[in-house]
């Protein structure tokens, strides 16, 4: 065997017998595992060259490029030229650790980000050593027989050797916009332009339509994406958040506030300038500087997007972790979401022979079949249980039908641990029996019923059936159809399968009282919560050349089978995840494509058509079927008192036209999908969330999140997430915008203050400064990681056009900013007049004079001590916008909080030695110790404690509740 992907090449002009020969594999045995190997050592992964991963050279220029370094470095070099060196030297050293901080956050946080886009690769589905098995493209090699369906993202080039009505989009390649139609030819010219090699596909383009099967022939940079070094990955530099760009321009705001401080101060001693008016303009400067904010939140996003891969939700972009908070209407599919996928066949009906009820057994293909009475009986003493080695022939077609018209296959799993396929996010691992399933949950039910009467696909294929043509489910028409050569080879017989209203037009020779019972059953079975899946079959002779007829000529002249009722059960945490997203405001749509009245039973079940709270008629105008809503004009949808909750024979034209209408009314929606059409509605979405198992690649690549689990409960959970992100910034930048509102106030008030030459003499040496932002970052850090609050998913959404500055954002800053301000510029003046001399000495920073400086030295300290511990009792005000942190609970949380607990020793410990150390008190921060300063501070701080606490009590009786319970419903 040749495994080098290199020689030979133009595998569009080889037979499929030569491609096989050279790769020594089959079509339905694949390569075994020993192949793989040796073909992985050659030809290495299916992945094109990329930068492997964030570049560190990249984002280091970046935090180079930063204005806070530089501002440091600014104010250091200022220090030296007015020889303070020490405060020179601290002011370097902030700066290259800010340097060094900010780039391994951003690293780290970059290489999580790049981790969590990898777990959304593209997959493919193979067969390797005669199994199906579904892994990461990546793990693809040359010689893999590759299976592609509809909205597939092809994993690497590949010859073709088997078609059924294939057609790929190959843009990506060739510039056209048209589907290339594929066919089983041989080219003849080598230099066959890439458009016109049909009978090959190439990776990274997108199956549009039908399915096939292909023999890899290359794969990473040989194919022919690779020649061209296209990289496909997403980029991430749209992906910055409208937080991020508005934290942006804040930044940018307090740089020219800094400067204007600067201003301020130099021309309030008419820029006469020494040591001490250069210090104070360097203390103003700091004062109003967030150092790292911006790298903290985007660490903080990050964090948020790998916390929430632990609820099974990837988040692709990281804009949606605050639009998640904003979330009004989530429209989602049925099956697999809201349900659980794990279809069973357990009624069936004939016009002749009336209901019959299928014992279900998972996938398991066992169980009897009775003859019932009507359909809601289940078996009874008197009902017939059904030979199934003699049954009529009318449900002998209605199996052949089933297991025929159908692309799913079931089979036993492997004891052998070694012999099981490999676990990716397509494979349901929590099977209970010993069978696994491939294909459309529906295709498994109706397969798993045929192989309870032995009549399986694999059985009828063996006996002599041979497939001819296979039309596709169109979601458009909703049906499918396959056509076969009989075993006996006598005839060719047409199996169509799909919704009941679009099967019986083509069945010519159903009387209207026919028609009638057959609708009266259809509803019947769909009042039990069941999908109703019509049969129908057309026979052909051997001498009409079908499979040469469209696929209009074929769907007519049908005869009428019968129909199965397929049960899905719902999710059991659905219908608490409905009642959650109720109570947060948000308002849940289902759309299906089951049967309207299917549709309305399992909304029920679930609770998004409360019976309780809504009169018949209500819920009678919020069911619409596809067809209804499609034939309304916008203007018409608009005039609607509300969007409709469930809509019914949905198709991907509906879901586009829903979320227009929920965007035309100011929504913010989210929309589930899984198909290759259904990326346009997840593309316009505001939240597009593709279904991680059973979703296409084109719908993964067109979402902003997958689900890994295709839960609906893990899209609640992934909305609380992003409301518990947002709320942690906004508490972490309403701590770090009162801290700097206060400190800035009280710089500029005391250039009120003045030294016996009229100098304005700064409340703040620059190290002190700079002891505070070590201080108070452990704080904020802690902020941002806080646990959500109890009425995170009891509030209504956020406003998307909500200003980080709301006006309770505001008047928090105001309120808050103000006390601190006055108790420091009190903890100031008392020492300095009503207990001192005031400021007696001149140049006290350049020159301290003993006795003449103290009482100002005494004052600094104070207040330091004040607004060092008034900041951290700040932060846990900041835990809660409303809420009592001062309470048991919140005391409780606090002492067992190791951040806040070492934050206070640190600052205790740094406070005693700076000031009780003469050297470094005098000649480095210019402070003295204190005696019963102390008791002040502890006053001043306390008071803070009440205050806070009585702001909070006012808000919470004053202002509007943040809980709006916006739908009450009482559960049995």
């Amino acid at each position: 065997m040749s495994t080098d992907s290199k020689e030979p090449d133009h595998w569009h002009t080889k037979t499929i017998d030569e491609a096989l020969v050279y790769f020594n594999t089959s079509i339905d045995g694949g390569l075994s595992p020993e192949q793989v190997d040796i073909s992985l050592k050659i030809n290495g992964y299916n992945e094109l060259s990329s930068d492997g991963g964030p570049k560190w050279i990249k984002i280091f220029f970046r935090q180079c490029l930063d204005a806070m370094n530089w501002i440091f470095i600014a104010l250091g070099s200022a220090s030296y030229a007015l020889k303070d060196y020490i405060t020179g030297s601290l002011l370097m050293c902030i700066a290259i650790v800010n340097l060094y901080l900010s780039f391994s956050q951003e690293y780290a946080a970059e290489q999580t980000l790049s981790a969590l886009h990898s777990l959304s690769s593209p997959q493919a589905q193979i067969i390797r050593d005669g199994k199906e098995q579904t892994i990461l493209s990546r793990d693809v090699v040359p010689g893999d027989m590759l299976l592609i369906k509809e909205g597939d993202s092809i994993a690497a080039d590949a010859r073709l050797v088997h078609i059924s009505n294939l057609e790929v989009d190959e843009a990506l390649l060739t510039g056209e916009s048209m589907p290339v139609i594929k066919e089983l030819i041989i080219a003849k010219n080598i230099d066959e332009p890439l458009g016109d090699r049909t009978n090959m596909v190439y990776s990274s383009t997108v199956v549009s339509k039908g399915r096939g099967r292909a023999i890899v022939t290359r794969t990473g940079m040989h194919t022919e994406i690779g020649k061209v070094a296209v990289k496909l990955n997403d980029s991430n530099d749209g992906d910055r958040t409208r937080l991020q760009k508005s934290l942006g321009r804040m930044y940018t705001f307090l740089l020219i506030v800094s400067i204007l401080c600067v201003i301020i101060v130099l021309a309030s001693v008419k820029f006469q300038v020494n040591y001490d008016v250069g210090m104070y303009s360097m203390t103003s400067a700091l004062s109003v500087l967030p150092a790292g904010m911006t790298t903290v939140m985007t660490v903080t996003l990050v964090m948020g997007g790998k916390e929430m891969t632990y609820h099974k939700a990837i988040v692709r972009r990281l804009k949606v972790l605050e639009t998640l908070g904003s979330v009004t209407n989530i429209f989602s599919d049925k099956t697999g979401t809201l349900t659980m996928a794990r279809m069973v066949v357990v009624r069936f009906w004939t016009l002749k022979e009336g209901f019959f009820y299928v014992t279900p057994n998972g996938l398991a293909p066992n169980g009897d079949i009775y003859r019932v009475s009507d359909v809601h009986a289940k078996k009874n003493m008197g009902d017939d249980l059904v030979n199934k080695s003699s049954i009529s022939e009318n449900i002998r077609r209605l199996l052949q039908c089933s297991a025929l018209c159908n692309m799913a296959s079931i089979y036993l799993r492997e004891n052998s641990k070694s012999e099981k396929t490999c676990l990716t996010i397509a494979e349901d691992s929590t099977q209970s029996d010993d069978w696994i399933s491939s294909g459309a949950p529906t295709e498994v039910a109706l397969q798993v019923f045929a192989h309870k009467f032995d009549m399986g696909k694999p059985t009828l294929l063996a006996n002599g059936w041979e497939i001819l043509v296979e039309h596709q489910f169109d979601s458009t028409i909703k049906r499918m159809s396959t056509l076969y050569n009989d075993e006996t080879k006598t005839s060719k017989v047409l199996f169509t399968k799909g919704a009941t209203e679009r099967i019986l037009p083509l069945c010519p020779d159903l009387s209207e009282k026919d028609k009638q019972d057959i609708s009266a059953n259809v509803d019947e079975l769909a009042r039990e919560g069941l999908r109703v899946i019509a049969l129908a079959y057309r026979e052909f002779s051997s001498e009409q050349n079908a499979s040469e007829f469209s696929r209009g000529a074929l769907e007519q002249h049908l005869t009428f089978i019968g129909l199965t009722g397929i049960y899905d059960p719902p999710r059991a945490e659905s219908r608490q995840a409905v009642k959650e997203a109720h109570e947060a405001g948000i308002s849940v749509h289902m759309l299906t494509g089951d049967h309207e009245i299917t549709a309305t039973a399992i909304a029920k079940e679930i609770n998004i058509l409360n019976e309780k709270t809504m009169s018949t008629e209500t819920i009678r105008r919020l069911v619409m079927t596809g067809t209804q809503f499609d034939a309304m004009s916008d203007e018409a949808i608009d005039a609607l008192e509300e969007l409709p909750l469930v809509v019914a024979r949905c198709s991907p034209e509906t879901k586009v036209k829903m979320i227009q209408a929920s965007a035309r009314r100011n929504n913010v929606s989210a929309m589930t999908g899984d198909g290759v059409n259904d990326s346009p509605s997840l593309r316009i979405a505001d939240v597009g969330i593709a279904m991680g198992k059973n979703g296409s690649d084109v719908a993964k690549q067109a979402s902003d999140i997958i689900l890994t689990d295709d839960n609906f409960a893990t899209i609640i959970r992934a909305i609380s997430e992003g409301r518990r992100i947002y709320q942690n910034m906004q508490r972490f930048l309403l701590y770090y915008w009162i801290s700097l509102a206060a400190m800035a106030i009280v710089i500029l008030l005391c250039l009120t203050i003045r030294d016996p030459s009229g100098r304005s003499a700064a409340p703040l040496s620059t190290l002190e400064m700079i002891f505070l932002y070590a201080a108070m970052t452990p704080p904020a850090g802690l902020l941002s990681v806080q646990p959500a609050s109890k009425t995170v998913m009891k509030e209504p959404p956020r406003p998307p056009s909500e200003s980080l500055f709301s006006k309770e954002i505001i008047m928090d800053t105001v309120f808050y900013s103000l006390f601190i301000s006055m108790s420091c510029f009190i903890a100031y003046l008392v020492p300095l007049y009503a207990f001192g001399n005031g400021i007696g000495g001149v140049n006290c920073d350049a020159n301290y004079q003993a006795g003449l400086c103290d009482s100002f030295y005494r004052a600094r300290t104070c207040m330091l001590i004040t607004y060092t511990f008034q900041s951290l009792v700040l932060m846990i005000h900041c835990r809660s916008f409303r809420d009592s942190e001062w309470n048991w609970c919140g005391f409780k949380q606090s002492i067992c909080s190791m951040t806040i607990v070492g934050t206070a020793i640190f600052d205790i410990a740094c406070l005693v030695i700076f000031s009780c150390i003469p050297i470094v008190a005098i000649q480095g921060f210019h402070i003295l110790a204190v005696t019963w300063e102390w008791g002040l501070a502890l006053g001043l701080i306390l008071s803070f404690v009440l205050y806070g606490e009585f702001y909070k009590w006012c808000k919470r009786h004053f202002l509007k509740p943040v809980v709006s319970r916006v739908l009450q419903e009482s559960d049995p």
